[in-house]
């Protein structure tokens, strides 16, 4: 077997003389040790692949696939430190060596990846007598190869490992050349009357900036996104188009700040890339493995959301228009005159609300009572730690039981040699096979106040600093085997889930109250300030919406590139995209493409569109809460163990079903992001006035090609086809149920497993999860899986959501619960997410020719 891999003489460079968490020393750290430790890295990693193949013993897991993983271990460490430095404190000393750090340990990963003798060996390794995770394990790797390119021959090989070096090289000079002009076109104004409208503590950081720097005045240094917080407060319109213009020239100015270079060849690269591994474009070739599954699934969700959002932007402007007698709105004015409008209509004094929020208070009693109240943690100052940087505090985490669950390291400030937004890293990921424990960063970007003062948060803070932790937790709770994973180690597009959720607990009744406390009188928030708050909230949200849909549109355009297409236009081909999905120039993409760090640096190329699709899955799961009672110790837990804990050692999404039972659905976004109204009780009265009506409001009209089927085989069967066709879909159970005013058991849901690659058809109450062991028993196979939504839409020409019992191009082998016999009237889909068809039970079997079963274990 290999040698430990927590062992060789790389920590002891740097890497691990602090504390039992593996804790690098960061004051160790020089260009020097820092090269010496990748190299030394980077050898084990080589030494252990040649290893492996060099060995003649059969192949097994533990003998090849669990020794590539421990290989990687080191490599990974070294990553996870100068990701570390150079996000948070990037010493001018060491950007050299940091950027040398990247292309050896993305040159020698390739070289890895690309080893075909080590890939067979892989390949040769049986799985038949493999747990779950173990299986799933090695599937992963075998992808991770395939997806490399290790598949392709000599020759591809070769231009791939060419490819790879240059987009490495090509991401690390973007980032180097964003960094750059962001911190040159830092907003420098010299008299005090410029900044009006902004507050004594932000004209202080303003001044204290300025003196860093060495200039008089003042300086608002510039933060990711185009538009910056101060066009909220600055009430001089000169100012407020100085800093937008300032913010969205980043990277298109010319010199050595300029990334359109970077834009235009990274695209062509990338575009290169996923034509050698047979995709159309990247997005196709990145999404593959990712949630949603395809690009089509992507730009589904997010062109979904683009006319509600603008609806809803419109008649924000309107009433903006109307209360301050404006012609016209310029598209510097607009953040300003919503966020003057939230403060008049609602009776907010940002200052003052800000004034509830002291950061100390909110972390200890907001973010870590949030946590405690829910999965039962505790928080406590670590001493004795030195990190990156001196403003970086150390907590230790503890779990319910007294085990030490691990460490977090928070970095709330901003700084020159500091990157902007908020993000979360793993530092050190939990695993069984290292036997670490986890310790994960935290990192913000708020202003720093002079001494004496208090660190006040605005309410997007706020919500920044519940996400985070939200991405904190599920690194902590990590519970895998391999630390490849691990924790936040999941497809890009669920991974913020986890965050998305817990902001749920900045404004909820069962934690606000603890932290929104006046920082001068210690005075809880009032009632009515809480409720404006709250009734704020979604005004704006047309807006909000609006600019991270362009940005996530136009990453999706980029990266739908073909091989051979080098766009070098870079602001022509962003304005032409826009222009084409119907985004006003009045609301600028949240990044535009020059200073898009997310996807030319930071790895969610063709991904960006993962916020809105792991918001879907949060906004979901936060009305589960709800119905839990809020802080419910119980829910927590289970939640932490069924869905946090497993990290990528499980499919996210199946584990999703199995806890909830059913996927989400889009209602509770649109709800979240006001773009839709909210549930409302109905009254009996109202009820049985429904229940005469038509079910759901629905229309008996249907033209769709996937109805006709339906209606095709249900005639045949000698059944009226009564489809009915709702205004919005009804793509779970319980949503079906709701809209029909009937019991969820009545819903026949038509669910597709695979035994074997093989699709199979259950048709289950909507009251019951399949249990899948017990169903493959009953019907003689080996296996039941969930099936894809490739093998869904070959099987039955639908897709989930929608799938009819019958319409299908050919038979499926069909059960039917048997369950579905005590409801006189069952539903079922009928072809697409928002009809549905009513049936007997008897009528069911008939056009199913479907098999009685019991779909639940009988309990002894």
């Amino acid at each position: 077997m290999s040698a430990d891999p927590n062992g060789i003489d790389v920590w002891e460079a740097f890497l691990d003389p602090q504390t039992d968490y593996s804790l690098p020393d960061f004051s160790a750290v020089t260009a020097e040790t820092l090269l010496t430790a990748v190299h030394t890295a980077t050898d084990f990693a080589r030494a252990e692949v040649a290893a492996i193949i060099a060995d003649e013993a059969e192949s097994t897991f533990f003998s090849t696939t669990v020794r590539f993983e421990s290989a990687s271990v080191p490599m990974t460490r070294i990553a996870s430190v100068a990701a570390a430095i150079e996000s948070n404190h990037l010493r001018p000393e060491l950007t050299d060596a940091i950027g040398e750090t990247w292309e050896l340990l993305s040159a020698t990963q390739t070289e890895i990846l690309l080893n075909v003798d080590l890939f067979h060996r892989i390949e040769q390794v049986s799985v038949s007598d493999l747990n779950p995770e173990d299986k799933r394990q090695h599937e992963l790797t075998i992808e991770l190869f395939v997806r490399a390119g290790a598949r392709l021959g000599e020759e591809e090989r070769e231009q791939m490992a060419t490819i790879a070096a240059e987009l490495t090289t090509l991401e690390n000079s973007f980032s180097r050349a964003l960094q750059l002009d962001t911190r040159e076109l830092a907003v420098h104004v010299s008299e005090a009357d410029s900044l009006a409208g902004m507050n004594d503590d932000q004209i202080a950081a303003a001044a204290n900036r300025a003196a860093e720097r060495g200039v008089d005045g003042y300086l608002l240094p510039l933060n990711n996104f185009t538009q910056q917080g101060v066009l909220e407060s600055l009430s001089t319109a000169q100012t407020r188009r100085h800093v937008l213009n300032n913010s969205m020239a980043r990277g298109s100015r010319g010199g050595d700040g300029d990334t359109r270079t970077q834009v235009a060849d990274t695209t062509a690269l990338r575009a290169l890339k996923a034509h050698l591994l047979g995709y159309p474009s990247y997005s196709s070739f990145a999404i593959d493995n990712q949630t949603a599954g395809n690009p089509d699934a992507a730009a589904d969700i997010v062109s979904s959301l683009i006319n509600p959002a603008n609806a809803q932007l419109d008649a924000e402007l309107a009433q903006v228009k109307e209360r301050y007698g404006l012609e016209t709105v310029a598209a510097e004015d607009v953040k300003y005159y919503l966020a003057k409008y939230r403060a008049d209509e609602f009776g907010i004094d940002p200052d003052e609300v800000a004034k509830y929020f002291e950061f100390d208070t909110v972390l200890t009693e907001g973010v870590f009572r949030a946590a405690t109240g829910l999965y039962g943690i505790t928080f406590a100052p670590y001493e004795g730690v030195t990190a990156w940087h001196e403003d970086v505090r150390v907590y230790e985490v503890t779990d319910a039981n007294e085990r030490h669950l691990g460490l977090v390291l928070i970095d709330p400030y901003s700084r020159d040699t500091k990157r902007g937004g908020a993000w979360m890293d793993q530092l050190v990921p939990a695993s069984r096979l290292t036997g670490l424990l986890p310790v994960v960063t935290l990192s913000l970007n708020l202003a720093k106040p002079g001494p004496g003062r208090p660190t006040l948060l605005n309410p997007t803070e706020l919500t920044t600093f519940f996400h985070e932790f939200g991405h904190v937790l599920h690194g902590l709770f990590a519970n895998s085997t391999y630390p490849s994973t691990a924790g936040t180690a999941v497809p890009r597009d669920y991974v913020e889930f986890p965050s998305q959720l817990n902001e749920m607990w900045r404004f909820h009744p069962q934690v606000l109250p603890h932290f929104a406390k006046h920082v001068d009188t210690g005075e809880p928030m009032p009632a009515e300030l809480v409720d404006a708050l709250v009734a704020s909230e979604k005004f704006g949200q047309g807006f909000d919406t609006i600019e991270y849909l362009a940005a996530a549109m136009l990453d999706l355009s980029w990266h739908s590139l073909e091989a051979g297409e080098h766009i070098t236009e870079v602001l022509s081909f962003e304005s032409e995209v826009l222009a084409a999905s119907g985004f006003s120039p009045l609301v600028p993409p949240r990044y535009r493409s020059t200073y898009f760090g997310h996807i030319f640096a930071s790895g969610y190329a063709a991904g960006y569109y993962s916020y809105l699709y792991s918001e879907v899955i949060a906004a979901w799961v936060s009305e589960w809460f709800e119905e839990q009672g809020g802080l419910n110790r119980e829910a927590g837990d289970a939640f932490r163990e069924a869905i946090l804990a497993p990290g990528y050692s499980v499919d996210p999404m199946s584990a999703i079903e199995r806890f909830f039972g059913t996927r989400p659905d889009v209602a509770p976004l649109l709800r979240r992001r006001g773009l839709a109204e909210p549930v409302t009780e109905v009254d009996d009265e109202d009820d049985e006035a429904t229940a005469e009506a038509e079910p759901g409001a629905a229309s008996a009209k249907w033209d769709h090609p996937n109805h006709e089927a339906v209606a095709a085989d249900l005639t045949a069967a000698g059944i009226d086809p009564r489809i009915e066709v709702f205004d919005d879909s009804t793509p779970t159970a319980a949503a079906a149920a709701e809209a029909l005013g009937i019991e969820v058991g009545a819903i026949a849901n038509s669910l597709i497993f695979s035994s074997g690659g093989e699709p199979v058809l259950i048709m289950a109450s909507g009251a019951h999860r399949v249990d899948t062991a017990h169903v493959a028993e009953l019907i003689g196979v080996d296996s039941l899986d969930r099936a894809s939504k490739e093998l869904v839409r070959e099987a039955t020409g639908q897709v989930i959501g929608g799938v009819a019992p019958c319409g299908h191009p050919g038979p499926i082998p069909t059960y039917v619960d048997v369950s579905l016999k005590d409801y006189p009237v069952l539903w079922a889909g009928a072809g697409t997410p928002n009809s549905m068809v009513p049936l007997t039970y008897e009528q069911l079997l008939t056009v199913t020719g479907g098999k009685e079963i019991t779909v639940v274990a009988e309990e002894s």
